[in-house]
């Protein structure tokens, strides 16, 4: 096995070990932990100089703070 392979296995092996939530996340917890995951990550891949990773990660990072304030705007003329 190949060292890229070996490291993809030990990730898939960890994913299957993580708990699940035991309730769905609401949309606004879903688009806040998805905004801090993704700024951590762009971070990540800014200092990796992964240029086009980081830009990507960061447009999410973006997206996701929109449907924040959506969510937000919503509530408040309910």
């Amino acid at each position: 096995m190949n060292p890229v392979d070996k490291v993809r296995s030990a990730y898939s092996d960890a994913e299957q070990e993580a708990e699940l939530p035991e309730r769905p996340l609401s949309p606004f917890e879903a688009a806040s932990f998805i905004e801090g995951m993704t700024a951590e990550l762009h971070r990540m891949a800014r200092n990796a100089k992964l240029d086009t990773l980081s830009y990507f990660l960061e447009m999410a990072r973006i997206e996701a703070s929109a449907q924040i304030e959506q969510i937000a705007e919503r509530k408040l003329d309910a």
